[in-house]
Order: structure tokens, then sequence, then C-alpha cells
């Protein structure tokens, strides 16, 4: 007996010192599970406020592709510059699913509103589809004279492609694409300022129906198409247009403008080089603006160099940068 109690003695406690040490590690284990529980619901939430889209809506309706790509296509349009950076604006995507007419109405009722985007759309539509066979027996007549060439089963497709795109549009609707362009681009809508840029004179006075003005109107209208064309251009390039300076070159170089065009023609062809980041049209207007500087005096260069700083100072105030490629 006396061997069990002087056992006992010595075990007692060190089944004591046991249990101390089993509490002792599951108070500290319950303690740190409590601290790591809040550090990972704010982690979570500094994520959702950081990009809350992640998390869908509950009840959001379902959209129509249409109206989805023109919702896509404002939210680019409120994109701000940032950082002192030229945001690199996207252009509207005008083509849609086939046939086009199902479109039709939905953009009409925005463009009235003065929706920009629905206008640029309806407008690429109509001028797409405007030398578009207008019936079955204009398609026929109009495959018969591709048949031909040596490309001609391509031609083929893209003919019929383009018909069905098209089908169902009246001429009077396909003519009213530089209704739709210019009322955008008067509002201010660089992508369709561009686009006017790119319409030939006497493509925009055979497709409006002033072809047959008397020789004076004809000429009041068309040099009144080009002042507003030129006028458009500089708009755009002033809000970092690539193709609208592009289109400004070219008509400076062949001084369609009148006076100080090799000038100006030498400012825009620095803007270009500026801002593109396509290798090709660098070293292109590189060369153009190499050969026109053995051409200037260097006081002519100073103006030039002038110029297309101020040019610069405007863009970078405006923020935006279309390119282009």
């Amino acid at each position: 007996m006396n061997w069990g109690n002087k056992n006992l003695r010595i075990i007692t406690p060190l089944i004591l010192v046991i249990l101390l040490i089993l509490f002792f590690t599951f108070n500290v284990f319950t303690t740190n599970s409590a601290k790591e529980v809040p550090q990972e619901s704010d982690q979570n939430l500094q994520d959702s406020q950081i990009n809350p889209l992640t998390t869908p809506k509950a009840n959001t309706p379902q959209l129509s592709s249409l109206d989805e790509l023109l919702s896509s296509e404002r939210m680019l349009e409120k994109t701000d510059a940032t950082n002192g950076q030229l945001v690199e604006m996207k252009r509207p995507n005008w083509k849609l699913e086939a046939p086009f007419i199902t479109h039709i109405e939905g953009l009409e009722i925005d463009a009235a509103k003065g929706d920009n985007i629905a206008r640029y759309i309806l407008a690429l539509n109509f001028r797409y589809c405007y030398y578009s066979p207008l019936d079955a027996e204009s398609l026929e007549v109009k495959l018969e004279e591709v048949q031909g060439y040596s490309d001609g089963d391509t031609s083929l497709d893209r003919i019929t492609e383009r018909y069905e795109y098209c089908a169902g549009l009246k001429q009077e609707q396909r003519s009213q694409f530089y209704t739709y362009l210019e009322s955008a681009a008067l509002d201010g809508f660089v992508a369709a300022q561009e686009e006017i840029g790119s319409i030939t004179s006497k493509f925009f006075m055979q497709s409006q129906g002033y072809e047959k003005l008397e020789r004076d109107a004809y000429i009041q209208k068309r040099d009144r198409f080009i002042q507003q064309q030129y006028e458009l251009l500089e708009q755009a390039a002033k809000n970092g247009s690539v193709k609208a300076l592009i289109s400004l070159s070219n008509i400076h170089h062949s001084q369609a403008m009148g006076g100080n065009s090799q000038i100006k023609s030498f400012a825009i062809n620095q803007l270009i080089l500026e801002l593109t980041k396509s290798n090709q049209l660098y070293n292109r207007y590189s060369w153009f603006k190499e050969k026109q500087y053995k051409q200037l005096s260097p006081e002519q260069i100073e103006r030039a160099i002038n110029m297309s700083e101020e040019w610069l100072e405007i863009i970078n105030s405006n923020g935006t940068l279309y390119l282009s490629e």
C-alpha cells in the first residue's frame, strides 16, 4: 500500500502538468483562429470594393444583343484620362448580325434621341450597303460581271454575303448614311468625323443627289462640303485621331487647302510620329518628313514645329487617342 500511495503521489502532479499544457495549447489555438477570421473578411470586402462588377446583381434583366452592344460602346465613350496619359479610344463595332434591316427600328429610335453611336452604326451600315444589289435580279447581273475575274470565287462570295446582309434596304435609306454621319460628326463624335474625312467630294455629290445641279450651285455645294470636311478632320485630329491626321497630311501635301500647305503637312507628319504605335506608319511618315525637311527653310521648319507643339498640347489636354491601326 505504501508503494501504491507513493506512485500515486508521483503520477498526480504529472497528470496535472499535462492537463495544463493541453489547456494552454488549446487556448492559444482558438485565440489565433479568432484573430484570423476578420482579416479574411476584410480582404474579401476590399476585393469587392476594388472590383464591384465581379458579383452579379440579382434579378438583372437580360438585354438583347443590340442593346448590349450599344451599352458596351457607350461605356467606352465615358472613359477618362488618368495620370496625364492619353486614353486609347475604341471605335464602335458597326457590323451587326445579318440582315441589317432587323436592327434599324431600334437604332433609329436611339438616333432620334441624339445617340451618336446609333447614328454612327446606321451611317456606316447604310454606306456599306450603298452599292449592294437591291434585288435578286440585280444580284444576278452583278455576279455575272465578276465571274471572269481571277479571284471570281472570292468576289462572288463577298457580293452574295453583302447582298444578304443588306437585303430589304431601299436605296433612299442607303443614301441617308451622310445625314446620320454628319449629325454625329457635328455633335463632336470623333469616329464620325474621321469617316467624313474618307468620303470623296465626287461620292458625296453623287450619293446625295447633287449631280444634276447647275454648275455654280454644284461648285458651291461641293466646296462647302470640302470646307466642312476639313474643319471636322481638324476637330478629330485635336482629339488625338491619327486617321484624321493622316487625312489632313494628304490634303496639305496635295496643297488642296491653299497657302502654307507644306508647313502644315510637316507639322502634321511630326504629330503622326509622336502618336502612332505602328512601325509601318512611323517609317512612312518619317520618310515624308525627311523629304520635306530638305525642301523647307529653317524659318518654315521652326513655324511647323511650333504648330506641332501647339496641337500636341491641345491633344494632351483633351486626353484621348484614336489609333489608325
